[in-house]
């Protein structure tokens, strides 16, 4: 068993899973133009996880997520979908409050 591969049906395990989930959920917004195919996008990646939700074999769970990690970084959109008012948004810091001192030095 290598040194870096996790127990099955623990919480790290748990974690990483649902982090590519996440991940797989994004991706999928990112390249979607329409609900509709977002949303059947989705139906195919719950189902994909669904087919390997019982999976006990370390080493083949290993596999499976390293083969996950690949295909997301293949499928990794250019210009991924930024919230507005998120850090890099269209909206991020749009409405900073005026400074108290004056714009422009002087006695007007």
């Amino acid at each position: 068993m290598p040194s870096s591969a996790i127990l099955p049906f623990t919480e790290a395990n748990t974690r990483r899973v649902a982090s590519l989930f996440r991940q797989a959920m994004r991706t999928a917004f990112d390249h979607a133009l329409k609900f509709e195919v977002y949303r059947n996008a989705t139906l195919d990646i719950r189902a994909q996880f669904e087919a390997n939700r019982h999976v006990s074999d370390p080493e083949q769970l290993e596999r499976l997520i390293q083969k996950t990690e690949a295909k997301l970084a293949h499928w990794k959109h250019p210009d991924p979908y930024i919230p507005p008012s998120r850090p890099g948004g269209t909206k991020y810091q749009r409405n900073i409050p005026s400074p108290k001192e004056p714009i422009v030095p002087g006695n007007w």
